[in-house]
């Protein structure tokens, strides 16, 4: 139908004028034609392309080295554990992650704002603050510290390995009298690597095949150093691209890899499974050079399970988004909108001419 024919057919009926109506469209079409442009606009803001990784001369180990400031920043946003017994954590709500690479190297520097300096464990009412890297190469791992035939690799740095705290209000024992270190100190009798007297090493490197099975690795290439900064830390974590670990991340460019983040906040009592968490994979795309946190989502806090895709799936959590159900709410609610808009400006518009 031409545009006169329609206002043919509108001006023969009496409850409306003609002319009106069809400019009254005109200016609705416009509207929600700009509005979408705006939409698109801003999603595109939230969830367009990664940054890329920054090509330096030396992987740098202090997060505080000038190298950092031009270095390309992301942010994640973080979560509190709720997928695996003990439930907890979430006291920090996101982190910025920047990362460096050479030839020979790959570096990460991890910062979020925390208002307190948690260093000290010589009470057993006291928890240090940490942080660890997840990663995996090549195919996605679920999220739940990966599974049987998707292990990943985990980096941790604690705060307590690296400043060791000797302001507790006694002598810096637990134990301030003579004692046999096999029965008071089991731990360091076993030779775990989580109960050293002192650290030469602030990083440790695991591998974890789903929750409850982290292990020590036998190699440790991992480097790691944090540095108090303005109510906040900033950890760096460093290590060859390539090393002979069973099953460390290969960052040779190859394939992509996976990355996810966590948090524990010692002062908010975060140990153990009590930890903020990403929820969804960052990926690093190294022969492209991208590091592309994961998309913007109106999903919940997570659920109770996981999924193969590496998201959080059922519980409380909703759709995460990207699949078939996540587009389709996506596009009711885009459809929404513009019926939603269309209407208003077209009432608004007809009214206008009409006076």
């Amino acid at each position: 139908m031409s545009v006169g024919e329609l206002r043919d057919t509108l001006g023969s009926v009496d409850l409306l004028d003609g002319d009106a109506a069809v400019r009254a469209t005109a200016v609705s079409l416009a509207v929600v034609l700009g509005l979408l442009l705006v939409q698109g606009a801003v999603a595109a803001a939230v969830t367009g392309p990664g940054q890329p990784t920054a090509q330096v001369q030396r992987a740098p180990l202090s997060p505080t080295a000038t190298t950092w400031s031009d270095v390309p920043s992301q942010t994640v946003s973080l979560q509190k554990q709720q997928m695996a017994v003990p439930y907890g954590g979430g006291s920090v709500g996101e982190m910025d992650v920047q990362v460096a690479t050479n030839d020979s190297h790959v570096a990460f520097r991890l910062s979020w704002a925390d208002p307190t300096r948690d260093a000290a464990i010589q009470s057993p009412r006291n928890f240090s603050d940490a942080v660890a890297v997840m990663a995996r190469t090549g195919s996605q791992p679920p999220i739940t510290m990966g599974a049987t035939g998707k292990p990943v690799n985990i980096w941790y740095w604690r705060a307590s390995w690296q400043f060791r705290n000797t302001s507790a209000p006694w002598s810096n024992d637990m134990y301030a009298y003579p004692h046999p270190d096999a029965e008071t100190k089991p731990g360091q009798a076993a030779g775990n690597p989580l109960s050293k007297a002192t650290y030469e090493q602030y990083a440790q490197n695991y591998y974890a095949k789903g929750y409850g099975s982290l292990s020590d690795a036998p190699t440790q290439p991992v480097r790691a150093r944090g540095a108090r900064t303005d109510g906040e830390w900033a950890v760096s974590f460093v290590r060859e691209r390539s090393t002979d670990g069973q099953f460390d991340a290969a960052f040779d460019g190859s394939e992509t890899v996976y990355l996810a983040f966590a948090v524990w906040n010692g002062s908010a009592d975060e140990v153990n499974g009590k930890k903020s968490i990403t929820l969804r994979y960052s990926t690093l795309d190294l022969s492209s050079g991208t590091f592309s946190p994961p998309a913007q989502s109106s999903g919940g806090d997570g659920g109770s399970g996981s999924g193969d895709d590496g998201t959080a799936a059922g519980g409380a959590g909703g759709s995460a988004g990207g699949g078939p159900v996540g587009f389709l709410d996506g596009f009711g609610g885009l459809m929404g909108t513009a019926l939603a808009a269309i209407a208003a400006s077209w009432t608004v518009a007809y009214w206008r001419l009409t006076r």
